[in-house]
């Protein structure tokens, strides 16, 4: 954020960087203009409350993102990544400095593009480190946040620990082994949090309490801990792999380009090179995804938006009442990606990184929860310098039927085991959320929801809701997924909009059933000279690098 002021000719302007990296939220009316970079300080600025933004709520509650700046209170936006704000004696405007521009494609053999992406991975690493005091890295066994914490242990040696969260109880998630080698490997000192569930609402309680919006993610139960374990050791910098899904994304709308340009053959053997296509990927799903992608890709803006309207409603789910939908439908943009200029697989990539990321409050949300533990939250996967490169790499490089990644495997050649960095799958934690959803705050959650006087109910049938989330029968019918991220907004909105109708009743946020956390945090002065197979199994490090 930046703030120029000229006293003596009454003007100046405030700015945001491209990326959105850092929030400026903005409240003018009867010829103020007030902004601060949390919406809990802007609060304290106004004369009083400002109400709930209906048509945002339509969009938490929809698991969707809203374009644009809007928030969840009325009157309150963010000022748009890339621009600034032109403050005068007239009043307040705002203008766009930067916008994102198609420039063609590198054109160089894919083992120089993977030097070149190391080099920028590199680069964004080293900028975010810190050079005075230890550096934490909240690392999975993912590769996104291995890369991170392998460059960053190449770059500070000593100075870099690994903050990490395993589940005994889900196996299905669980990393345990992944994660003890990689921090034998990158020889990464720590502490691991042993998570079962229990202690979600609670956390979605606090953040409530502490910042005056409702928790975005699920995963505060578990990783604040860890950030308060890294502060207490002495870290004042916190890295995370976010950004990583956008940046290094198969540029699948290719597909599009290739329909566009006349080369429908082209197309069909990009579909049998997708992620995940394996050898013989059945020809229904093919003509499933050239449909889907390719030829809805290729549709003009305007077509395809008229197309989404007229299909969208069955959608929406059954509890929203009709306002809500019609609120949802009327200010959605999901195609706003095609007004970009530029191919189609570029103009995809280029809307994810540089406002998608940023209206989904990912970034938002990371500085939010490691401010809590008194860190600062830094994103070396979204550096500028390195979104542009991505979005210079030739997109038929994103394309290989059994890895997702290929290229940055291919430039994490030697820094990571093989085990992660040729990994095929990749962890979803929908099990374990749901089972605190479903367990220990089962009862707190049906509580707020099927509360007659439930504040969620000027936005949701309640019958309807009761019927379709809150029995056995419903959890069956959407999925674990689906179940818990409705469930997760629903009871998360209901908290906030209590918070607000009585900001300072605390008994709201304090539903008596809530669950506590059940972490047990381990810490680890320095990585043993084992590790843990994948098979359980013992191993040497010379053992591995044999492996």
């Amino acid at each position: 954020m930046l703030l120029v002021w000229d006293r003596e000719r009454g003007e100046g302007l405030l700015a945001r960087d491209q990326l959105g990296a850092r929030a400026l939220f903005l409240h003018d009316a009867s010829g103020a203009v007030r902004f601060a970079s949390e919406i809990r300080h802007l609060l304290a600025l106004l004369p009083q409350r400002p109400a709930p933004d209906p048509v945002s709520l339509a969009h938490w509650l929809a698991l969707s993102d809203r374009p644009g700046p809007a928030t969840l209170y009325e009157g309150i936006r963010r000022l748009n990544p890339g621009a600034m704000l032109l403050l005068g004696r007239g009043g307040a405007r705002e203008e766009r400095y930067w916008t994102p521009r198609f420039s063609g494609p590198l054109s160089c053999p894919q083992e120089q593009l993977a030097q070149e992406l190391r080099a920028g991975l590199v680069r964004a690493v080293q900028r975010r480190v810190d050079r005075d005091s230890a550096t934490a890295v909240l690392m999975s066994g993912g590769l996104d946040s291995a890369c991170v914490a392998a460059l960053a242990a190449a770059h500070a040696p000593g100075r870099v620990s690994a903050y990490s969260a395993v589940f005994p109880a889900h196996p299905a998630v669980d990393e345990s082994a992944l994660i003890y080698e990689l921090r034998d490997s990158l020889r990464l000192p720590g502490t691991t949090a042993k998570v079962r569930p229990g202690g979600l609402l609670a956390s979605a309680q606090d953040a409530i309490g502490s910042w005056g919006v409702p928790l975005r993610s699920w995963g505060d139960f578990w990783a604040s801990p860890l950030l308060r374990a890294a502060a207490a050791a002495g870290a004042r910098v916190v890295l995370g792999g976010e950004g990583g899904d956008e940046l290094f994304a198969v540029r699948a709308h290719l597909l599009a380009d290739r329909l566009r340009g006349g080369h429908p053959l082209h197309a069909i053997a990009l579909a049998r090179e997708l992620p995940g296509a394996g050898e013989r990927p059945p020809r229904r799903e093919l003509l499933g995804i050239l449909a889907a992608v390719g030829l809805a890709g290729a549709l003009p803006y305007g077509p395809h938006e008229a197309l989404r309207r007229r299909l969208a409603y069955p959608r929406t789910p059954s509890w929203l009442l009709p306002g809500v939908v019609g609120d949802l439908l009327d200010s959605a943009d999901p195609l706003a990606w095609k007004r970009l200029d530029g191919p189609r697989w570029w103009a995809e990539a280029a809307h994810a990184l540089t406002r998608g990321v940023e209206e989904a409050g990912v970034l938002e949300h990371q500085r939010r929860r490691a401010a809590s533990a008194g860190l600062e939250a830094r994103h070396p996967l979204l550096d500028f310098d390195l979104v542009a490169l991505a979005l210079r790499l030739p997109p038929v490089v994103s394309f290989n039927r059994h890895h997702n990644r290929p290229l940055l495997r291919e430039s994490m050649l030697g820094m990571l085991p093989d085990s992660v960095r040729l990994r095929a799958g990749k962890a979803r934690f929908e099990s374990l959320v749901a089972d605190c959803l479903a367990g220990p705050d089962d009862a707190a959650v049906c509580r707020l929801l099927s509360d007659p006087a439930a504040e969620i109910h000027a936005y949701v049938d309640g019958r309807e809701l009761r019927r379709a989330l809150l029995g056995s029968d419903g959890r069956r019918a959407l999925g674990p997924f689906r179940w818990m991220w409705h469930v997760w907004r629903l009871t998360t909105a209901e908290c906030w909009l209590r918070a607000q109708a009585d900001p300072n009743d605390q008994a709201l946020l304090r539903p008596a059933e809530a669950s506590s956390a059940q972490i047990t945090l381990e810490p680890t002065p320095w990585p043993s000279h084992t590790f843990f197979r994948l098979d359980g199994r013992r191993g040497s490090r010379k053992l591995a690098a044999a492996v």
